[in-house]
């Protein structure tokens, strides 16, 4: 129990650090900007996706793990004690150790596979949007960043292709007979055939939530007077895409946003500071405040 307490807390304070020493702190426009958006209305956007992120995240990791007694709530209470341990471990690895730590011992191997199957159904996305995004940008010749055309499209078709292979994931791991071999005499367990109804509801509810976090990093930018249209979408799931490219922890995160937007958005140097403004709101809505939230729920004695 001690040693719960002890590595929250650890979690809690490198969150907190890593918060505090961001460099929108010492960086007098930035914070100027961060107090004073073109549109602040345009902020309740932002912060109305983030119950609803939370709510689709919760009936994904419901919907594969809910025996007949279990309560929504139990739910919510492992997403956001996942999203705390998420913020200090490499590409949210933690996510995963936490939530299924927090599973009975019998269902432990279903919960790696549950978790398994969300992250893969909104990955998918994550590439899908990214890839048409990239295709989109070298075909309208909006690609800012200076590398030839033929690397633009080269990238293109191994995107196109990686996608193409990631959805076929699931079948390729139930045809794998090293995965059935590891399985049975390493852990004595089976592969859980996930059914075909429980792939497209975890596709279906990760592409509305993929869909809701993309519009409340649109609002936030534009809120910041960077104009909201369908470029800026294309532009943010290549940013997306980067994030899931590049292995960090997810409070590194942070700044491979910032550096992405400003290489691939070219934006003036007026609009730098609300652009570092922006993202840096977006990542505490979405992921600083579950993760504070899950580790207060940690220090609680009783659990729902």
């Amino acid at each position: 129990m001690r040693f719960r307490y002890i590595v929250t807390a650890v979690a809690l304070s490198y969150i907190a650090w890593a918060l505090a020493d961001h460099h929108i702190w010492s960086n007098p426009k930035a914070f100027e900007a961060l107090w004073r958006p073109n549109h602040p209305w345009l902020l309740s956007v932002l912060a109305a996706g983030l119950p609803l992120n939370l709510g689709l995240e919760t009936a994904k990791w419901h919907a594969l793990t809910a025996t007949s007694d279990k309560l929504w709530t139990a739910s919510l209470r492992e997403v956001l004690i996942g999203a705390t341990f998420a913020l200090i471990t490499p590409n949210r690895t933690g996510d995963a150790v936490a939530r299924v730590a927090l599973l009975p011992k019998s269902v432990r191997v279903q919960g790696t596979q549950a978790w398994l199957m969300g992250a893969w159904a909104q990955s998918g996305w994550t590439l899908t949007f990214g890839t048409a995004a990239w295709w989109a940008h070298t075909w309208m010749g909006q690609n800012a960043l200076t590398i030839p055309k033929e690397v633009h499209w080269s990238v293109f078709v191994v995107l196109a292709t990686v996608s193409a292979v990631w959805w076929s994931l699931p079948q390729l791991a139930r045809a794998s007979l090293w995965i059935k071999w590891w399985l049975k005499y390493r852990w004595a367990r089976t592969l859980v055939r996930s059914s075909r109804n429980q792939r497209r509801g975890q596709i279906a509810l990760s592409g509305v939530r993929y869909a809701v976090f993309a519009t409340q990093f649109a609002a936030a930018l534009a809120a910041w007077g960077i104009e909201w249209d369908l470029e800026l979408y294309t532009t943010i799931a290549v940013v997306y895409l980067g994030n899931m490219v590049v292995p960090t922890a997810a409070l590194a995160e942070l700044g491979i946003r910032e550096a992405l937007l400003a290489a691939f958005m070219q934006p003036p140097g007026y609009l730098l500071p609300g652009l570092l403004a922006a993202t840096f709101l977006v990542w505490v809505v979405n992921l600083g405040i579950p993760a504070l939230i899950g580790g207060g729920i940690q220090f609680q004695r009783n659990h729902v």
